[in-house]
């Protein structure tokens, strides 16, 4: 086990990948807790699952004081991530954008292997997206689109992070394949995170 040193210097996505391989992989997982996360319906709920709990702590979401809106987002992560099947290489946009980078092409007039597997119109809904319930649901509704194969580290760092422009600037260019020129990701740090 790390010192608490150690495991302050890891990412949240590290820390994240690391829960959903004791916890949501369906070949090494709890298969129990995977299911019950996968079967609620608010924060209030997963409360009462204790890996999800679990979660929160490694994440550093409970303690004192307690701030709400962190230890919401832990929660709702512990539930998105209980959807996830396969921890791959790819994130969730290079997933679920396009194969090449668009230029004026209409989805329509695009190759079909090419197209993105979620359309432009629930990609700017997604963009739009607030925390809370509407995150876990669009987030869950996007795993199941791409069939639940995606980064888990890049994932849950940017779930805990969706509130960041820059998280969603740089969705933008990974769904329209320009991710060459995306804005880089900066760890949040201190309380902002």
């Amino acid at each position: 086990m790390s010192s608490p040193t150690e495991g302050a210097m890891r990412s949240r996505g590290d820390t994240a990948r690391d829960w959903w391989s004791s916890t949501c992989d369906p070949q090494r997982g709890d298969s129990a807790a995977r299911a019950r996360l996968r079967r609620c319906h608010s924060a209030m709920e997963t409360l009462s699952i204790p890996a999800a709990v679990g979660l929160a702590r490694r994440l550093g979401a409970i303690r004192e004081p307690l701030d709400e809106r962190r230890l919401g987002d832990a929660l709702g992560l512990a539930r998105v991530l209980a959807h996830v099947t396969t921890d791959t290489g790819v994130t969730a946009m290079r997933a679920a954008g396009w194969g090449s980078f668009p230029g004026e092409r209409r989805e329509a007039d695009a190759d079909p292997a090419q197209r993105p597997r979620l359309s432009e119109v629930r990609f700017r809904r997604l963009l739009q997206t607030g925390s809370g319930e509407e995150q876990v649901f669009m987030f869950t509704r996007l795993i199941r689109l791409i069939g639940g194969e995606v980064n888990v580290a890049a994932l849950a760092r940017d779930y805990l992070a969706w509130y960041w422009d820059s998280t969603r600037h740089r969705w933008a260019f990974e769904y329209y394949a320009a991710a060459v020129a995306a804005p880089a990701f900066v760890q949040p740090t201190g309380d902002e995170s």
